[in-house]
């Protein structure tokens, strides 16, 4: 019997490191890894930034336009209410691949600057936490997104729960498919309860300003 109370015991701690560890890398490994991506993405963006290119006005003449890869970073989206020094690289695709390096943007919707609806999801634990303080935006605060061309500022307009089965949030007028777009709108996406991700927390917010870089 002692021999048996101990191997369980063995086998109990053995099971409760392993868990340790593997929660640690999911928090911090996970971590290390975005950062290093982020570095990397920004700089590639920095790089194709650093080539001439022709603009018109973000609104009057029309936005710019995007030929991406699956992967590619394309935008820097910054948040004040998150903290002083948050700003990610956004990329191409919402993919696993994708989401555990960068925030990114939903394919078939909108870029930023059009009329209709850009969405971007992001992981709310791991890979860096980007969109860990997602629920606390109040209508109002602010999001930047900054192009090779030009400097997008939204305004936070609203935020709701839905099921991860709820895809008219990325209709072009959300909840309204089908429905002509006369708005230049956001979609903020990310995973709720953190860890469990039974549903999925949604703030948008509409175009307030569109300035050339």
């Amino acid at each position: 019997m002692r021999q048996v109370i101990h191997a369980t015991g063995e086998i109990v701690l053995t099971a409760g490191a392993i868990c340790l560890l593997f929660i640690g890398y999911l928090v911090w490994g996970t971590s290390l890894r975005a950062a290093s991506a982020q570095r990397q993405l920004g700089s590639e963006l920095n790089q194709q930034w650093q080539q001439p290119s022709a603009r018109g006005d973000a609104i009057v003449a029309g936005p710019e336009q995007f030929h991406l890869t699956t992967g590619e970073p394309f935008a820097f989206i910054t948040i004040p209410a998150f903290g002083p020094h948050w700003r990610f690289t956004l990329i191409q695709g919402t993919a696993m691949a994708q989401l555990d390096v960068s925030p990114g943007h939903v394919p078939g919707t909108q870029w930023p600057g059009q009329v209709g609806n850009f969405a971007v999801a992001g992981h709310r634990v791991t890979a860096g936490s980007p969109f860990w303080s997602l629920p606390s935006l109040h209508s109002g605060d602010l999001v930047y997104i900054q192009t090779k061309l030009d400097n997008f500022t939204y305004r936070v307009t609203g935020d709701k729960q839905v099921l991860p089965t709820d895809v008219g949030v990325l209709d072009p007028v959300p909840g309204h498919p089908g429905q002509r777009p006369v708005q230049r709108l956001i979609t903020l996406i990310t995973c709720n309860p953190a860890w469990t991700g039974t549903h999925r927390v949604i703030v948008t917010g509409v175009l307030v300003s569109a300035k050339p870089r």
